[in-house]
């Protein structure tokens, strides 16, 4: 039974706050190790985490979505999720072994260079708990529609990381080793207690008997596409991080990692709603509802891409403040990586919310043609921004700079080119100008605001408090005159105006 529409309005909305609230734990967390741990280590541990989340689209050729999907669509039995948790496990001492065991030294000091054995494997297992298991039992809770639950315990978790590394600074203890070791003891904790929130209904008359060939096979025919897809996104995503690294150091590794840390920012609405969104939609197909999959899919993606638009053109101007602020004049060689990195967010937030109906109707193969049609270019595009002059094949050498605008670009041509082939697919109106006037309009009224400010008050904190007004007070007008930007009509921006009145009336009264 499809749940009411004002179940997900309530369901999105925990969603969202909660991710707002994990959000800022889990940013305060980043930039406090980035202070602490300095521009050198902390570009270590970003090196070795990117690694090890490339090498997951390697090991998992997107099971864990076809799990998902599968979850979504009609409760499963509890020998199906058995089944898949056999293969995470397969999947994990495979891992293992290849590190512990496998590698020759030779190899890991050309991977990992310089970084003990012990080091890679706490990061192998740290990365592949917090990011892998977690990722799956969340899934999990939220195909049986247990977002408030999850959230909570998401909440925890990450309020428990922040105090352990508060706790280690404290002592002088601070280190990554540590830190990789509290991080796999949480989200070992996380991943157990999330595990048990998803239930098998058996009284529906939706389960099917699984065996090992039934669920081998059912996987078979989804990931079957993704094999070679999984080949040339690892490979993509470990050359870029280790190209950096090779080429530009520690320094430009941090500078990046902490543009796509601020960048995530612009993503916390969509990363809010992705699940729900895909479950929703999983659902729906699988009742053959098209004209529902048609209303969900235009009305998120135009919304989510205006909201990672307000807030990349509410970033943009202040970067260098950003980063003096929050991490130091040691990292002010990173501001033109931020601010190239702020724009990042706006079409991924297309780009997911286009895989996310790709992967629940199960149309998987667009996504696999788009990705191999691409690959190698963005590969080779990657090594001329990368590369320095003094190699046989000479590069630009532009260092994270180079990197945020090879991945900024080339996000935006693929996600519209997959945008357009949705709309193909599905007999949808292919629509781009929206993008353009929203984007160039936001952020011509963000710098306009900045400067008008900015020669009125000298203050920081005043010039923040003004600008914040001024450009909210732009956005409502904007939004109001241009309410197609958002998907929505004039009448329900309207009323959406009017709840919040009344609603900010109320609490003032309380």
């Amino acid at each position: 039974m499809q749940e009411s529409i004002e179940k997900i309005r309530t369901r999105t909305s925990v969603s969202v706050l909660s991710n707002l609230i994990k959000s800022a734990i889990s940013f305060l967390t980043g930039i406090l190790l980035a202070r602490w741990l300095g521009v050198d280590d902390y570009g270590r541990m970003a090196f070795l985490i990117a690694t090890f989340l490339a090498f997951r689209q390697l090991i998992d050729i997107a099971t864990s979505s076809a799990f998902f999907t599968f979850l979504s669509k009609k409760p499963r039995s509890a020998k199906f999720v058995r089944y898949f948790w056999y293969w995470v496990c397969f999947q994990f001492i495979v891992s293992f072994l290849l590190v512990v065991l496998i590698l020759p030294e030779s190899v890991m000091q050309i991977i990992w260079k310089g970084e003990s054995r012990l080091l890679v494997i706490l990061a192998l297992v740290a990365t592949f708990l917090q990011h892998h298991v977690w990722s799956i039992v969340s899934q999990m809770a939220e195909a049986s529609r247990q977002t408030v639950r999850l959230q909570k315990l998401n909440i925890t978790i990450v309020l428990f990381h922040l105090c352990a590394v508060i706790l280690l600074w404290a002592i002088g203890k601070l280190a990554i080793p540590l830190i990789f070791i509290a991080i796999i003891l949480e989200w070992s904790l996380a991943g157990w207690i999330a595990s048990r929130m998803y239930k098998v209904d058996s009284k529906s008359g939706n389960t099917q008997i699984d065996t090992p060939r039934s669920v081998f096979m059912e996987f078979w025919i989804y990931c079957l596409p993704f094999i070679p897809y999984a080949i040339l996104s690892f490979t993509h995503d470990f050359l870029d991080r280790w190209m950096l690294q090779n080429w530009g150091g520690s320094s430009e590794q941090a500078y990046f990692a902490v543009a796509q840390q601020f960048s995530s920012i612009a993503l916390l609405a969509t990363s809010s709603v992705l699940r729900i969104f895909w479950k929703e939609i999983a659902e729906a197909h699988n009742l053959n509802n098209l004209e529902r999959v048609k209303n969900l899919y235009l009305k998120t993606s135009r919304i989510l891409f205006f909201v990672g638009a307000i807030v990349a053109a509410t970033l943009i101007p202040w970067s260098e403040k950003v980063i003096t602020v929050f991490l130091g004049e040691s990292y002010l060689a990173g501001v033109t990586t931020l601010m190239i990195m702020f724009l990042y967010p706006v079409h991924q937030s297309l780009g997911q919310i286009g895989k996310s109906l790709l992967y629940a109707t199960e149309k998987v193969k667009i996504l696999v043609t788009i990705a191999l049609v691409f690959m190698l270019v963005i590969i080779i595009i990657s090594y001329f921004m990368l590369a320095p002059e003094t190699m046989a094949i000479p590069g630009l050498g532009l260092g994270s700079k180079g990197l945020a605008i090879k991945m900024v670009a080339m996000q935006l041509i693929t996600t519209n080119i997959q945008s357009y082939i949705v709309a193909r697919v599905f007999g949808w109106k292919y629509d781009w100008l929206f993008q353009v006037i929203g984007l160039s309009l936001l952020i011509a009224l963000s710098f306009v605001t900045q400067a008008a400010i900015n020669l009125i008050f000298e203050n920081l904190a005043i010039q923040l408090i003004a600008f914040g007004f001024v450009y909210l007070v732009t956005l409502l007008g904007v939004l109001y005159f241009f309410p197609w930007l958002t998907g929505l009509s004039r009448q329900e921006v309207v009323n959406y105006y009017s709840l919040i009145y009344r609603k900010t009336l109320n609490w003032i009264k309380e």
